[in-house]
């Protein structure tokens, strides 16, 4: 029987009745699957797995519902079991050889992912399977994170149709997981091209361009998407954390305060506003708003946040009343050991400052923040090789964090150690080694300015070597 031919409705009608009264059922093969998976598509799982077993209990042999059985386990994430039921089965219908490398995929089986796909791919398949394949794979793998592999498929399947939206919006995403924005950016305008009034393409091209730093092309972007869907909460969000990037900090206050007009209860919003306000040293307007947050959301985290306030204001006095009364229940916290850490720097206790921020790092590794403040410990304590592995890892994570690129290099005059000074020298650029030069050596900017990156180098090796930079410079 055709499924084509099965009218959906009488055959919903007829299992119904048959349950109700609880007569035996019996459909053919392919009035199981349509039924299956009529139920599947509306969320009721369960009643298309009873559906599968009984039919299949009826129709042992039938492939449609032994690849409904497959795509069920494969979709219940028992990828194992979803192989050994397949073991069996045809491969001629391409969902089996996608179930299989689905399968095979979650399981980090990927070469026997990819002879699987080499052999589907060596027989002839009609231009519209091979296409359908090669995009199937594409997604497949960019599910599984392998994002060059994915690309290689989906960018092969959109040289056969250019504007196939699904296909890219995967290859943005790819591109976006591998960090080539430009890429990514590049392919949502393709999207923009196929409909220039897409709201979700408009969304993403925008948070694209703010996270490539380019937060002109991203609030502009924003602004599209708000003329087809205005006043929606999330982009107006994003729009107004691209200003504050953009150091438009004023205009993102704004917007800010309309979206916490609209949405009282969202805690990330007083979070994002407190920044902004903290930019702009507005502590009176820090104050109020976390006074307005412990009235609408509850007071955890409230006390905190208010000594934070006073140390940003340099009224340490009262930041240490305040962190006083943080209730016992708050004290294992992120926020609480690096108050605990700030503090104590501020007394010049080191070894207590030391401790908090390293209970802080337990809690946040690879905290930029926190790798920079225990980096200024560690020279405070005049450990300098600590503060270098620190600042280190610092740049690893963030190689444009401020001053973290010169600090470090002032650690290894102090050190004295030529490879390493080396190392971090080679990040340097021309004109930056210039500065660190009449920076070290006071000299004139005219002077400086005839010589090659190999004088300079040598200039600030022999610096290194007869310890200068201590001399001129407090760290």
């Amino acid at each position: 029987m055709d499924e084509n031919n099965i009218d959906i409705t009488s055959l919903l009608e007829k299992y119904e009745n048959m349950r109700a009264l609880g007569k035996n059922i019996y459909f053919d093969a392919d009035e199981f699957a349509l039924l299956a998976d009529f139920y599947h598509s509306e969320g009721d799982v369960l009643e298309a797995e009873l559906l599968i077993e009984q039919g299949l209990k009826m129709h042992p042999g039938s492939t449609e519902l032994m690849t409904l059985k497959a795509k069920q386990l494969v979709l219940a994430g028992k990828y194992k079991e979803a192989l050994g039921f397949m073991r069996h089965l045809s491969e001629d219908d391409l969902d089996l050889p996608l179930l299989k490398i689905e399968a095979l995929l979650h399981l980090s089986r990927f070469n026997e992912a990819e002879k699987l796909t080499n052999k589907v791919l060596t027989r002839d398949l009609p231009g519209e399977d091979y296409y359908y394949f090669m995009n199937e794979v594409g997604f497949l793998l960019n599910d599984v994170d392998k994002f060059d592999r994915a690309i290689a498929y989906l960018e092969e399947g959109l040289k056969i149709n250019a504007n196939n939206p699904d296909v890219i919006v995967d290859l943005a995403y790819a591109y976006e997981m591998k960090g080539d924005m430009e890429k990514a950016i590049e392919y949502n305008n393709m999207l923009l091209d196929i409909d220039p009034y897409s709201f979700d393409a408009w969304v993403n091209i925008g948070k694209l361009y703010s996270m490539n730093e380019q937060y002109d092309k991203a609030i502009d972007s924003f602004d599209f998407a708000l003329t087809i869907r205005e006043d929606d909460l999330s982009v107006l969000k994003m729009k107004a954390l691209s200003m504050f990037l953009n150091d438009n900090v004023e205009e993102a206050i704004l917007i800010f305060r309309k979206c916490l007009a609209a949405s009282p209860d969202d805690e990330a919003l007083y979070d994002s506003l407190l920044e902004a306000y903290a930019a702009m040293e507005q502590y009176e307007e820090m104050m109020n708003l976390i006074d307005l947050k412990e009235k609408q959301v509850g007071s955890e985290g409230i006390i905190v946040r208010r000594a934070f306030v006073y140390v940003s204001k340099g009224d340490f006095e009262m930041a240490k009343s305040t962190f006083s009364q943080i209730p016992e229940a708050e004290k294992d916290s992120l926020e609480y050991y690096m108050l605990e850490g700030e503090l104590a720097f501020y007394d010049e206790d080191f070894v207590s400052a030391e401790a908090a921020y390293i209970k802080a790092a337990l809690i946040s590794e690879e905290n930029e923040e926190i790798l920079d403040k225990l980096a200024n410990i560690s020279v405070a304590q005049e450990k300098y090789k600590q503060a270098a592995d620190y600042l280190e890892k610092l740049l690893e994570i963030s190689p444009d964090f401020p001053t973290a690129k010169s600090r470090l290099a002032f650690i290894r005059f102090e050190i004295g150690s030529k490879e390493p000074f080396d190392e971090i020298m080679e990040q340097f650029t021309d004109e930056e080694l210039r500065s660190l030069l009449i920076l070290i050596l006071g000299i004139s900017e005219t002077e400086i300015s005839k010589f090659s990156r190999e004088k300079i180098l040598i200039r600030l090796n022999e610096a290194r070597e007869n310890r200068v930079l201590f001399k001129n410079i407090k760290y």
